[in-house]
């Protein structure tokens, strides 16, 4: 591939690793294999940026000009133009290769808000079109539960009396993919968190609540019309409660819940909620 696109083996890895443009296939053994196709985006690209044009900005239009995409918007990452090619054509191997390497070379938010979360935006938008909507949604959700856990090495729990957050989707959220991120995020924080996981019931976000007293407590929802700020009412106080989320942004919840929107905010109030705490407990 180097000798016919006139690029060195450094450039092909460094472009495969920053902007998605590496081979479509990987043999058993974890070789490279290009088609015609990678050939063909591969020289699109150069010839853009012998241009004048920025690499980054080559690779996201040639990107968006494959035939086989979701319609993201061409500024996105263009590691989400290739995901979303490779979850449309259900090719498993390929979207857990894309996302593994992106980890590898970022942040966990860094990933899920330039890479994830635009694709999983854009399949939803376009899921009644796709005849396998359900199929590409579930695949990306089940490979990225799964990077998304590789990617950072779980706290040890050992000497804690308990997690420090609860993370949690209200009763009728049935996604539960963004809290696993935030539980990865926490993870490369130091901070320990128990998922609860999808449709958490009232009486169980009351009850856990209540059994770790110490832990700042994290309720999901993604739209308007699975949010019900009742599930708030039985907490038990001096409960930290947060509402994560854009499902929230119409709830009108008052103190002393917390609403956040986006997994960098998440995780930046989680820790600042959990040093307070900390900071209370050695007071």
């Amino acid at each position: 591939m180097a000798a016919r696109t006139g690029l060195t083996v450094t450039t092909l890895r460094m472009w495969q690793a920053r902007y998605g443009l590496g081979p479509t296939h990987r043999s058993a053994g974890g070789h490279r294999r290009y088609t015609w196709a990678d050939l063909e985006r591969l020289q699109a690209v150069r010839r853009l940026v012998d241009q004048g044009i920025p690499t980054a900005a080559a690779a996201r239009t040639v990107l968006a000009a494959s035939p086989q995409t979701l319609g993201l918007p061409p500024e996105v990452d263009p590691v989400a133009h290739q995901l979303g090619a490779a979850a449309l054509d259900l090719d498993g191997p390929a979207v857990r290769r894309l996302l593994a390497d992106h980890l590898a070379c970022t942040s966990v938010e860094a990933t899920w808000e330039n890479v994830l979360r635009p694709v999983l935006a854009a399949i939803g938008g376009r899921w009644a079109d796709l005849a396998h909507g359900i199929a590409v949604e579930h695949l990306i959700s089940h490979i990225a539960t799964v990077e998304l856990t590789r990617a950072v090495q779980p706290v040890d729990p050992a000497g804690s009396p308990g997690p420090a957050v609860l993370l949690a989707c209200a009763p009728e959220e049935q996604h539960e993919l963004p809290l696993v991120a935030a539980s990865a995020a926490l993870d490369a924080a130091g901070i320990v968190s128990t998922l609860l996981g999808a449709r958490t019931p009232a009486p169980t976000l009351r009850d856990t609540a209540t059994r770790a007293a110490r832990a700042v407590l994290v309720v999901l929802a993604l739209t308007p019309d699975v949010t019900d700020p009742s599930v708030f009412d039985s907490i038990p106080c001096p409960a930290d409660l947060v509402a994560a989320g854009p499902g929230w942004t119409s709830a009108g919840l008052a103190p002393p819940v917390v609403l956040v929107d986006g997994l960098a905010a998440t995780v930046e109030t989680l820790t600042r909620l959990h040093a307070a705490r900390d900071s209370g407990s050695m007071a």
